[in-house]
């Protein structure tokens, strides 16, 4: 989980998530990245929708300190377990 993301040269981290339920016909997906920009701040962006679908909802939050970030990320995934998402191979 949020191991997966901690990356020490400092380069784009990601994590995937899948929800996949065909007798509700719900194919569910929530993507989590976590990013540096040219400020020092760290970028978490989210991005979810239907699998296979092009139109994708995203939502970004900005942090000043990577241990914010960090504790954001694991409340997401927190979540994502929560409404039975499981982390994409």
């Amino acid at each position: 989980m949020i191991d997966d993301l901690i990356d020490t040269l400092g380069a784009e981290m990601m994590s995937t998530w899948t929800k996949i339920e065909p007798a509700r016909n719900c194919y569910r997906f929530y993507a989590i990245s976590l990013t540096s920009d040219l400020f020092n701040a760290y970028v978490v962006s989210c991005e979810w929708g239907r699998i296979g679908c092009k139109k994708v909802r995203r939502k970004v939050e900005v942090f000043d300190f990577k241990a914010d970030a960090i504790t954001y990320i694991q409340q997401l995934e927190k979540l994502r377990i929560t409404h039975h998402y499981q982390i994409a191979d």
